[in-house]
């Protein structure tokens, strides 16, 4: 955070320098935002990891493909945004916005006033498979996120929600824009 400081304290001197500590600064928000999001996940599967390993020493399983039951856990088709928080457009916060069609997904892992990644991925058994494409290197990582079943009142009896993540139902026009920026990406290399 003292990078940050010392960028906001030279920018009120010099009008050239604050667009680009502007740009540095939502690049710091989106770091930041990113790496809590695979820091808590990370952590959680290291709990599982060590949990599992101390109940059976001779099973060895991969940080963040864990052993899942094989039930199918269906999305329906539609638009969803997700957030660390429960609220939209807070800062220095993970979301996600991506549209479901069939089991398959195309979105974006976003942070407020910063960049974006785009991803697409399937509904595998209870997680979200992703492949994700860094924005500045363009280079691809797979990640997956646990889904857990949700019951609900009412027609269809159950929903999802994702392990981490608080569903928010207001879903912005810039949050649309970063998902069909990321749906034209996706057309363009199948």
């Amino acid at each position: 955070m003292q990078i940050s400081a010392v960028i906001q304290r030279y920018s009120h001197h010099q009008p050239i320098q604050a667009k680009a500590s502007r740009y540095l600064l939502r690049a710091l928000a989106l770091l930041m935002g990113t790496t809590t999001l695979l820091a808590a996940h990370t952590a959680n599967a290291r709990v599982m990891f060590q949990s599992a390993g101390e109940s059976d020493a001779a099973t060895i399983r991969p940080l963040l493909a864990q052993v899942t039951p094989s039930v199918d856990m269906p999305i329906n088709n539609g638009v969803y945004l997700f957030g660390e928080r429960p609220l939209p457009d807070q800062l220095q916060t993970a979301y996600m916005i991506f549209e479901a069609r069939a089991g398959h997904v195309v979105g974006a892992f976003f942070s407020p006033y910063s960049s974006f990644d785009c991803f697409q991925g399937n509904v595998e058994n209870t997680q979200l498979s992703l492949a994700i494409i860094e924005t500045y290197s363009q280079e691809e990582y797979a990640y997956s996120l646990e889904l857990e079943d949700t019951a609900i009142a009412g027609p269809g009896g159950s929903q999802f929600a994702i392990e981490g993540f608080h569903q928010i139902d207001t879903v912005s026009d810039n949050d649309l824009h970063m998902l069909s920026t990321c749906q034209s990406h996706y057309s363009q290399t199948i």
